[in-house]
């Protein structure tokens, strides 16, 4: 069972009404295992999205060919592939395979989805597009949001 809760001083409190009917079913004395993680903020998804879109729309011509960059896709599934976010295996013909894991809302919480998009934006600055400043690339970001 999932429930949304909002911090207090006096501990955690049920945030809906349905969140509440959920934690009555428990009982007083009973032990609960607890996962505690902030949900995904969909201002900062966007943001991401803009990112992938601006480097897309910037990447130089030379890398476009180098990595087969055809659409924002492509250039989604090469942040993740530079960033290590994939699983591989050989299949049983011996060819490599290779599973992009999801960024989803349910597979990444908000904390875990900063790492990803400081670990974006490094990238975009350190082997994408050479020479921009990060205030420079954050600005813009914000801007084509």
């Amino acid at each position: 069972m999932d429930i949304y809760c909002r911090v207090t001083p006096y501990g955690l409190v049920p945030l809906y009404d349905s969140d509440h009917d959920l934690k009555q079913r428990l009982r007083v004395g009973s032990t609960v295992r607890c996962r505690v993680s902030q949900p995904r903020n969909y201002e900062f998804h966007k943001k991401f999205f803009a990112l992938v879109r601006l480097t897309y729309d910037n990447l130089p011509l030379p890398l476009v060919e180098r990595w087969k960059i055809h659409s924002v896709d492509d250039m989604l599934r090469r942040f993740k592939r530079d960033l290590g976010y994939f699983t591989s295996s050989v299949n049983e013909l011996g060819e490599r395979e290779v599973e992009y894991k999801s960024i989803s809302f349910a597979a990444m919480d908000e904390e875990e989805f900063e790492r990803f998009y400081n670990g974006s934006v490094n990238l975009v600055l350190d082997k994408y597009i050479r020479g921009l400043e990060r205030e420079d690339l954050l600005a813009e970001v914000e801007h084509f949001m």
